[in-house]
Formats: structure tokens, C-alpha cells, sequence
């Protein structure tokens, strides 16, 4: 699957996610145990503009978030599509990587964080399966195990059955119980 697609498609499908959140959710609990879900929202916009090498501030009220993430999703989506946006170098947590590595851990980043968010308000987790299995794949090939464990950016694999769908599996890989 094409990066840049898969990364346009992972925001869309956090932002179907997003519209379906009420105001009284915002301070629920997440799979994520140290953020609520206004606390996941505010990662996932934060890093799309760090990827455009920008901050904004992410608004509180919940009438603001679905704007705040779609401009935020189009500069990170503009940013990995321009001419170097894929070959230049961008500092991030874990070291410098290339955009074409940043792209997918973006676009995983945003799609499980959806997860998360579809989870802790009662949506359904069945979110572009082409892109979850398209991530599954990428984080087997990519996440090791000096990358989970406390104080890592993911847990223990969890199991998650075949007949779960295929962004539950993608969940489980990363840590998370479905």
C-alpha cells in the first residue's frame, strides 16, 4: 500500500472516529492507562504537527477537535507529500529517522490511537482493514522486543484471536487488550 495513502486514509478513519466522540467522553478512560481520551486526541494532533514542524495548541472543547485534527492531518499529510518528505531526516522521540520510516509510524500511531479512542466510547474497532493489515504487517517486520516494556512506547503482545478484526489484531501486536 502506498505511505502516503495509508497515512491520508489512518487520519481519515481518526477522524470518523473523532466525530463520533461526545463531549461528556473526553475525560474516559483510554486503553492507554495513563491518558484519557482528550489526552489521546491531543498526541495524535500534536504529532501531526510536529511532523509539519509546527505546534498548536489543541483546543479543550470538544466543538474544536474535529477541526483541530483535520488541519493538523493536512499539514502532516502536506509535509510527508512534499518533494524531501519522505527522504529527509526528522528528529523525533526514539532518534532521527527518514520520513519514509516516519510516514508508517505516523500513520500506526494515528490508526491504533483511533482504536483507542473507538474502544473507550463505544464505537466500533473495524477501521480500514487494508490499512491495519497493511500496519500489522510493517510493525511485525519493524517492532522488537527492545521497544515494549515499561517505559517503551508499546506493551506485550496481546493475544487476539483470527476472528477479531484485523485493527484489534493490529491493537493487540502493539500491546493492547481487544
Amino acid at each position: 500500500m502506498d505511505q502516503l495513502v495509508a497515512h491520508e486514509r489512518a487520519q481519515q478513519a481518526f477522524a470518523r472516529v473523532l466525530a463520533g466522540v461526545k463531549p461528556d467522553q473526553l475525560d474516559g478512560p483510554t486503553p492507554c492507562p495513563e491518558w484519557n481520551v482528550w489526552a489521546v486526541i491531543d498526541h495524535v494532533v500534536g504529532g501531526n504537527w510536529r511532523v509539519a514542524g509546527t505546534e498548536e495548541p489543541t483546543p479543550g472543547s470538544a466543538e474544536d477537535l474535529a477541526a483541530a485534527h483535520a488541519a493538523s492531518a493536512l499539514a502532516a499529510q502536506s509535509a510527508f507529500s512534499a518533494d524531501d518528505g519522505l527522504t529527509r531526516t526528522y528528529h523525533i522521540r526514539i532518534g532521527d529517522v527518514p520520513g519514509s520510516a516516519y510516514v508508517g509510524l505516523r500513520t500506526t500511531d494515528t490508526l491504533v490511537h483511533a482504536w483507542d479512542i473507538a474502544t473507550a466510547t463505544g464505537q466500533p474497532t473495524d477501521l480500514d482493514p487494508e490499512v491495519a493489515e497493511a500496519m500489522l504487517d510493517m510493525s511485525r517486520q519493524r517492532i522488537t522486543d527492545a521497544f515494549r516494556g515499561e517505559g517503551r512506547p508499546f506493551g506485550t503482545e496481546q493475544e487476539c484471536g483470527d476472528d477479531h478484526p484485523i485493527a484489534d489484531r493490529l491493537a493487540a501486536f502493539l500491546g493492547r487488550r481487544p
